[in-house]
């Protein structure tokens, strides 16, 4: 596979919210193994344009803080809540006091980390005694199962080499005092139908935008000829949550 590009997610604001939506289901699991309240202050790291940071903001009517290193994308989340504080930084260093909040939150953005066991060490630092950190992620065995890479072949080796394998996130975990636990969830349940194929042509997920314009191609075409002999295929993915506490 030809080199990996890097994408400037400033370029992509608009189309990113576009195609990514919130998850009840998500919020749920933080309440459930959290007890919060509204007391309680929620740091969303890597946040995008929002959309789950306004669905914990809507969930928990507590204060929410969003950061993200895209400032369009941020501009993208202010304009859709402004009750929630919108800061740009990224997770090797945060732009908060120390033990000043509760939750930490990532939402599919570890795979984003520049260095994963600096962004811990700063988790640590920003969280209170006995904070909580949710991080939502798909597993190597997950992606695999997923149709996705069935019609894009080398975005699975991409991702493979990108996205932190669970366990090895919960050794950097441990070295930087977190116990761990991981449960499954359901992330989403995707028909591949017109829809899908508009949302690939469109490069829907940063992963797509990794892709030279011939593996693009390919794929698309796969994805027209399942829709063309009535395939009728629907891509059920789960996804991983890791809660850590701070010990």
């Amino acid at each position: 596979m030809n080199e990996i590009k890097v994408y400037d997610f400033n370029l992509i604001a608009d189309d990113y919210n576009k195609h990514h939506s919130a998850h009840n289901n998500f919020m749920q699991i933080i309440s459930h193994y959290s007890g919060i309240t509204h007391n309680y202050k929620i740091m969303d790291i890597g946040c995008g344009t929002g959309n789950e940071t306004i669905n914990l903001f809507k969930s928990f009517n507590c204060r929410v803080i969003g950061i993200e290193p895209a400032n369009d994308m941020l501009k993208v989340g202010e304009k859709n809540e402004e009750k929630i504080d919108w800061i740009i930084g990224s997770a090797e260093e945060i732009p908060l006091n120390n033990n000043s909040v509760d939750i930490i939150t990532s939402f599919f953005s570890i795979h984003h980390f520049n260095d994963i066991n600096k962004s811990f060490q700063e988790f640590n630092r920003v969280l209170t005694p006995n904070g909580k950190i949710f991080i939502f992620s798909i597993s190597h065995s997950q992606m695999k199962s997923s149709l996705e890479y069935k019609f894009f072949p080398e975005l699975l080796y991409a991702d493979l080499a990108r996205v932190p394998s669970i366990s090895s996130l919960k050794e950097s975990l441990a070295l930087h005092h977190f116990s761990t636990t991981a449960i499954e969830t359901e992330y989403e349940t995707r028909k591949i139908d017109e829809k899908y194929l508009e949302m690939v042509k469109n490069q829907y997920r940063s992963g797509l935008r990794l892709l030279n314009q011939e593996q693009l191609n390919f794929g698309i075409k796969r994805v027209e000829n399942s829709i063309d002999n009535n395939e009728n295929l629907v891509d059920e993915i789960n996804c991983t949550v890791l809660i850590a506490q701070k010990q």
